[in-house]
């Protein structure tokens, strides 16, 4: 039975259950019935006398056995990761976005994200000027220091480029957040990283114009700004 601050969900794994089957031997005799052969013998029967007579008697037969497969499972606690201790009751989620400084001045909420999407975020679409962001590297993107290369290292690009990465993270973050809250992510903002990942995957080593509108919408997204896209977050 739940209790009333309970958290249930389904888990489930693809197992394999084995198991042996046992056949065993099985005779059973039915009525017997004996009849005479010949007329009476006067005096002994020939032969050695016994208690009992056996033979061994063969029969190939097929057995049709029914199998039922199942499995059990159990669930046991196996520890857990301490948090930050805090004042007050459980925060609840709530369908909002964060810019890129909360992401930047809150390492473990975003190194928590990137963690649970296996380990990685790619910026762009793997070719060009693309850029794979992990736990190690994370803070530096949202703090507009993306390594060069990929990032265009000098005037006019690199700036906007920058600004690109980080608005492309921070964005991919919210959505990565919004759906662990069960929320759909809005169309703008799909839309927004789809274009910069294109952007990122066509650019040429140094760069090219179009950053700065590229990055645009993502940032409108990030700041609760996006039709309908949900609001920023209160940080």
């Amino acid at each position: 039975m739940l209790a009333e601050n309970d958290c249930p969900t389904v888990v489930h794994e693809n197992v394999c259950v084995q198991g042996i089957v046992t056949i065993l031997p099985s005779v059973t005799s039915g009525e017997s019935r004996s009849q005479c052969l010949g007329g009476p013998i006067i005096g002994s029967c020939p032969g050695r006398l016994e208690r009992s007579c056996s033979f061994t008697v063969s029969q190939n037969i097929c057995v049709q056995i029914p199998l039922v497969f199942s499995a059990t499972a159990t669930a046991a606690p196996n520890g857990l990761v301490c948090g930050t201790p805090g004042t007050g009751e459980c925060p609840i989620g709530v369908a909002c976005t964060h810019t890129i400084g909360f992401y930047r001045e809150h390492p473990d909420e975003t190194n928590a994200l990137i963690t649970a999407t296996g380990g990685s975020i790619m910026l762009g679409s793997g070719t060009g000027l693309s850029f794979i962001v992990t736990t190690s590297n994370a803070i530096s993107v949202l703090d507009f220091n993306t390594p060069a290369p990929p990032a265009p290292d000098s005037p006019p690009y690199a700036g906007p480029y920058q600004v690109l990465y980080a608005q492309l993270l921070a964005a991919k973050l919210n959505v990565l957040r919004l759906i662990a809250l069960g929320v759909q992510p809005c169309n703008a903002a799909l839309l927004a990283i789809v274009a910069a990942d294109n952007f990122l995957g066509a650019s040429p080593e140094g760069g090219m114009d179009g950053a700065s509108d590229v990055q645009e919408p993502l940032a409108q997204f990030n700041e609760g700004k996006a039709l309908g896209c949900p609001p920023h977050c209160a940080e």
